[in-house]
């Protein structure tokens, strides 16, 4: 019989092998579109359509305005192709025109957003970084559980509100490392920032997430 620690290798080894073969996949269908082949490209939105829509909807916080900027990131990648230079994959690619047209709209339209969390948050680091993925990490179970108390659930809203008032460039790197589970080499090349400097950023998001739950911190 194999152990749970077993298995769960086994289970990540599977999870990475299915990633390097999307990859290569989007790879292939990004080099011929890149000669013309539009059939491609839509072959490459198809791919990552409903992953790019849900990283943008947990951005912006609305479906409508995450399935228009979904579809203008592609649109934009299209129409930038040659500018390509593929010294990242598709998906980080694509991800990083949504990133960017994100936060330019939220910052236009100076809106606060709120959006749901459905992915567990990753953490290494301690002190107030524990502390902003920790809460991050107890909304997402409290939201997927039933029988989560009241006063579990209003914390949750709490946290999820709080999240939806920090700065937007905070609110994408915490996105991207606490609830799409990106490491800090994506999520770099997604900024374009040096590995320091994006820790730096994430450190100060954090910062600021535990700034807006003070009261709610020792809870």
């Amino acid at each position: 019989m194999s152990s749970p620690s077993r298995l769960q290798d086994q289970s990540r080894s599977i999870q990475t092998v299915q990633a390097d073969a999307e990859s290569a996949r989007a790879a292939a269908l990004l080099a011929r579109a890149r000669t013309g082949d539009r059939g491609a490209f839509g072959q490459l939105v198809m791919l990552y359509q409903d992953r790019l829509y849900n990283g943008v909807l947990r951005m912006v916080g609305d479906r409508d305005e995450a399935t228009e900027l979904t579809q203008e990131a592609f649109a934009r990648g299209l129409a930038g192709l040659d500018g390509f230079r593929g010294e990242a994959g598709a998906y980080t690619w694509l991800f990083r025109i949504a990133v960017n047209l994100s936060i330019s709209r939220l910052r236009k339209q100076q809106r606060h957003r709120v959006f749901s969390l459905d992915r567990p948050a990753l953490s290494s680091g301690n002190g107030h970084e524990n502390q902003a993925s920790g809460l991050i990490d107890r909304v997402r179970q409290s939201e997927l559980d039933p029988s989560a108390s009241l006063e579990a659930r209003e914390r949750a809203e709490q946290v999820v509100a709080a999240l939806g008032r920090v700065d937007p460039e905070y609110r994408a790197v915490l996105v991207m490392r606490d609830v799409e589970g990106f490491d800090y080499q994506q999520m770099a090349e997604v900024l374009e920032l040096p590995l320091g400097t994006l820790k730096s950023k994430l450190f100060r998001a954090r910062v600021a997430l535990r700034d807006e739950l003070k009261a709610y911190m020792t809870q």
